[in-house]
């Protein structure tokens, strides 16, 4: 096997010599200290080289990873955006936060696009924008540690980079109950929402990368991920051992009872009423109690209209709230509570799902440009 190594300090990029005249592509995320949470640079960085490798003709697959044993991917690096919602200059408040956001919405719809063989490694936390990431890939594994999440109802923002698309599909009510509580979701309930498609023992990384590098690969990319079932169901099916038990099955009765009634005053009544003795629910439930009022109206609004919506459109859609967020009180707030202070306190704008009023959900949601003056419009 020969390596080519083409090093970046938060990104490594390499081409691993197979047996045959093809390479295999392996993108790993290398800031294992903060969990391998992403910026503007390794946003830009990861866009223009994935685009690279699928025009590459030499490249038969592509790889993607996390650092360390802690997280593929924990999110976008919110100090970064929470410096640039507070800037003191006003010349440069929000110029990083609206970057940030119009480049990975962007980044993750054209991870979508990808027609090669592209590979997620979810070991350990896969969260919020590192789930945009992880999400993108067409083969997505994950490993007997997977802890995957869209946390933002904690912060203040909204789950983001294409949820609104993936909790509407969602057998309900799965999608709320994520998006509401900002649960970890294990290996097993993963497979079971097809939010991964394999399961795979973090210990047979370097036999599913053995194994891929021995195919015999060619420029037929639909024989090309025939190839990569193969080899990744094969080692599925040898970790099934390894996988943790079903934490939904655990709570089924419970969330029936939670989600019997549609309005989400209805539902905000009785998960902070509920009592229960699962430590997965209770913590789910003590989330959703501490989290942010209208976040948890925009998540209703998500699932109820990105049910109707393509892929583009969501995308789209979001980034307006994405700007609308970094705008409005609530998202430095929870970060600052959530992160920077650490006092895990956050002083939200309303108190209750009752006191968010129609006017400020409007604002929330409205789009700032004009017509076909959208920053996607040529997406």
């Amino acid at each position: 096997m020969t390596v080519n190594t083409m090093p970046s300090d938060a990104v490594l990029f390499e081409e691993l010599a197979s047996g045959s005249d093809y390479k295999i592509a392996l993108m790993t995320l290398n800031v294992p200290e903060a969990m391998n949470a992403v910026d503007l640079d390794m946003v830009n960085l990861i866009d223009e080289q994935i685009e690279h490798w699928n025009q590459d003709n030499s490249i038969a697959a592509i790889i993607m990873r996390g650092a360390g044993e802690k997280a593929f991917c924990a999110g976008g690096d919110i100090r970064k955006l929470y410096d640039s919602m507070t800037h003191s200059d006003e010349s440069q408040r929000l110029q990083y936060a609206d970057a940030f956001f119009a480049g990975e919405y962007a980044k993750n719809y054209r991870l979508h696009q990808i027609t090669k063989p592209l590979i997620a490694w979810g070991h350990g936390f896969v969260m919020g924008g590192g789930l945009g990431l992880f999400i993108a890939a067409n083969h997505r594994v994950g490993s007997e540690c997977l802890k995957l999440a869209w946390p933002e109802v904690r912060i203040g923002l909204y789950p983001d980079v294409a949820a609104s698309y993936y909790l509407s599909r969602l057998p309900y009510p799965a999608g709320h109950w994520m998006g509401l509580s900002g649960s970890h979701m294990n290996t097993t309930d993963s497979k079971k929402l097809k939010l991964i498609q394999y399961a795979i023992s973090h210990e047979r990384w370097q036999t599913m990368l053995d194994a891929l590098l021995e195919q015999n690969w060619s420029d037929n990319r639909a024989v090309n991920h025939q190839q990569v079932r193969a080899v990744l169901n094969q080692l599925d099916g040898d970790s099934s051992e390894a996988m943790p038990a079903s934490q939904l099955d655990e709570i089924s009765t419970d969330l029936e009872y939670l989600f019997s009634t549609p309005e989400l005053e209805d539902i905000a009544a009785r998960m902070k009423q509920h009592k229960t003795k699962n430590k997965w629910l209770k913590q789910g439930l003590d989330n959703f109690k501490k989290a942010c009022p209208a976040t948890a109206h925009l998540i209703m609004q998500q699932i109820e209209q990105g049910a109707q919506m393509s892929l583009k459109e969501v995308v789209s859609w979001e980034l307006t709230l994405a700007y609308q967020a970094v705008r409005h009180p609530d998202f430095s707030e929870g970060v600052r509570a959530m992160v920077i202070d650490k006092d895990y306190k956050p002083k939200w704008q309303h108190k209750t799902v009752k006191d968010v009023p129609f006017e400020w959900l409007r604002q929330l949601t409205t789009n700032p440009w004009s017509e076909g003056n959208h920053p996607y419009s040529e997406l």
